[in-house]
């Protein structure tokens, strides 16, 4: 195992305006899994590729355990990649394919034998070692993909969107599974995705990007439960978090047909975004006491899931979401009162986008 330390990371394409990768400071523990995530184009691929050696920074270093590895041939670093697609050889059979990284690097056929079949083993491919790609399915493959990573027994896994070409069940499947081999191998691992549901529940920690710079990095809950900005608020949760733009006034913030208390302790700016996750708006037909926070809204849309279920409102023009539990009572076109505690609320910097906290003595 090894830990990865990035440091002032940057990478241009030609004739690109902005850079793919800005100045990006980075570490993933030892043995750790940490998940890049964020929206297409934010560089959390282009990350990898540098790990890996597939592309090279123009600024920065990039260290695995102890040795600077920036202009290490990829060959050398001792990291293996798994990619979105399984580039598997369709004229060879799996045991075949599992065992071609090791055969490259001149180790001994009972070597050979053994090591794949301890991956076979480990991923359920033993009874699948004399088919070939064409004869197994998209979950298949993709364990194929990975023993062929197993197999090396590298310090570092990378993992390029490793489950995005298959279908939503087998997805959800599969990313339990990789995250426990993971875990039971100890290596240390780096895994790219916009997917926030594999990121919450794949990752020991995940970092956030944008627009190729880290927005914020931390345990799963830590960066759900105190977002640095409204962007990491708004990528992570679904459905999405509630945002309601307000202005202070006095000791209230108020936009039309809202009003709110405002926060004790925090210095406010003359535009504040309120943010308020789906889970924390209750919804009820009759008029609730005076509260932080209530609003009358209508229902435009449900959807019934089964252990839950999302609403869609419209209060006045300002679309809130809600999610409640077990089947939906509510049908479109109802009116309901809406509530929500001040305590469960995120405020925002309206122009910045930043978290407002409050000071601390």
């Amino acid at each position: 195992m090894a830990a990865i330390e990035l440091r002032g990371l940057v990478r241009r394409h030609p004739g690109a305006e902005m850079p793919a990768l800005d100045k990006l400071d980075l570490d993933v523990e030892d043995g750790e899994m940490l998940v890049l995530v964020g929206p297409s184009g934010c560089g959390k691929s282009t990350t990898l590729r540098l790990v890996s050696g597939l592309d090279a920074p123009d600024a920065g270093t990039i260290r695995i355990g102890d040795r600077d590895v920036t202009r290490v041939a990829p060959q050398d670093r001792d990291v293996a990649m798994v990619f979105q697609g399984y580039a598997l050889y369709p004229h060879m059979k799996v045991r075949e394919i599992l065992a071609f990284p090791l055969k490259m690097r001149g180790v001994s056929r009972a070597e050979r034998e053994k090591k794949v079949g301890e991956a076979a083993e480990l991923l359920g491919l033993s009874k699948l070692l004399d088919r070939r790609p064409g004869e197994l399915s998209g979950g298949e493959r993709q364990r194929v993909a990975m023993g062929r990573a197993i197999v090396r027994s590298p310090r570092v896994f990378l993992f390029d969107e490793p489950l995005s070409n298959l279908d939503a069940a087998l997805r959800a499947e599969l990313r339990v599974e990789l995250a426990s081999l993971v875990r039971r191998l100890g290596v240390t691992s780096m895994y790219v995705t916009h997917d926030q549901v594999e990121a919450m529940t794949i990752g020991d920690r995940i970092a956030v990007m944008k627009g190729g710079i880290l927005q914020q990095v931390g345990a799963p809950k830590a960066i759900y439960e105190a977002p640095a900005n409204v962007f990491v608020a708004s990528f992570l949760g679904s459905p999405a978090i509630n945002r309601i733009e307000v202005e202070p006034r006095g000791d209230k913030l108020e936009a039309p047909g809202f009003s709110l208390a405002a926060p004790a302790g925090l210095d406010l700016p003359a535009r504040v975004v309120v943010g308020v996750r789906p889970e924390h708006v209750r919804i009820s037909r009759e008029k609730p006491a005076p509260e932080n926070l209530s609003f009358s809204a209508e229902v435009v849309h449900g959807e019934p899931l089964g252990a839950e279920t999302y609403l869609y409102l419209d209060a006045r023009g300002t679309r809130i979401a809600a999610r409640l539990p077990g089947w939906g009572v509510f049908s479109p076109r109802d009116h309901v009162t809406c509530a929500v505690d001040v305590r469960h609320c995120l405020f925002f910097d309206a122009a910045t986008g930043t978290r407002l906290v409050e000071a601390r003595g």
